[in-house]
């Protein structure tokens, strides 16, 4: 392991708990499930995060890091079946594809991950041998192109009734928020593949690549921030921009 090759994620995750902490009761508060939702898959990221955190600092014990590794990737992939629910919920709820494009992502996840356990990979970081690895990526990337898909699709298609008044800038402007978290997300499945990749060529693990893990992350994150709790001072910059761009 290179030195510091967890800080990118500690920080990852020291932020999924932050905002997940915000995110639950807010929807509880205002009876939003997908609000919930992503708040509980952001709780169970945090948790992920901490084990892998633990099992990359802690590499002198080689049984004890296989089960950190192992309990990280089952967390990873119970919160990914979440997200793959979540633009249905949040941008097609009631659409039958969109059911079955959440339904296919959490089942590539599952298969993806019994898969690569059976196959002699419980860990999940054996890429270029192990094909149901790629099976589980393919059910981990679809709802980043997708969250960001719809994101930018729906800020395109709002931006006439925002021009005549029927929407404030500020529900407008999530949906580009949503967008470029969404281009963050499927940036970081990316490097992950890289990162996998390096560790299965080298047995090392990389902190450049943890640190790029850590940047896509903590950028996707400030964007779903800013969409639910940005501050006066940011919605006023956002309602004097619309009103440049749509006089």
């Amino acid at each position: 392991m290179e030195e510091s090759a967890y800080i990118g994620s500690a920080a990852a995750g020291l932020v999924y708990f932050v905002l997940a902490a915000r995110l639950v009761p807010l929807g509880i508060r205002n009876r939003s499930a997908a609000e919930w939702l992503l708040g509980l898959v952001f709780l169970i990221w945090a948790l992920s995060f901490t084990l892998w955190v633990i099992a990359i600092a802690w590499q002198g014990q080689p049984a004890l890091e296989s089960q950190l590794l192992i309990a990280s990737r089952i967390a990873n992939n119970l919160g990914g079946i979440g997200i793959a629910y979540f633009p249905l919920l949040a941008f097609r709820r009631g659409s039958t594809w969109a059911k079955w494009l959440s339904a296919s992502s959490a089942i590539c996840l599952v298969v993806g991950t019994v898969g690569s356990s059976w196959g002699g990979d419980p860990e999940g970081v054996e890429p270029l041998t192990n094909f149901w690895w790629w099976l589980e990526w393919i059910g981990t990337i679809a709802p980043s192109i997708w969250i960001g898909a719809e994101g930018f699709h729906h800020y395109g298609t709002f931006r006439p009734p925002v021009r005549l008044g029927f929407y404030e800038p500020i529900v407008w402007h999530r949906y580009l928020l949503w967008g470029i978290a969404g281009v963050f997300w499927t940036l970081l499945d990316f490097v992950v593949v890289g990162q996998f990749v390096e560790f299965w060529v080298t047995r090392t693990w990389s902190a450049t690549m943890d640190y790029l893990i850590g940047f896509c992350e903590i950028a996707a994150l400030a964007m779903i921030w800013l969409a639910y709790f940005a501050p006066a001072t940011y919605q006023r910059w956002v309602a004097r921009s619309a009103s440049v761009a749509n006089p």
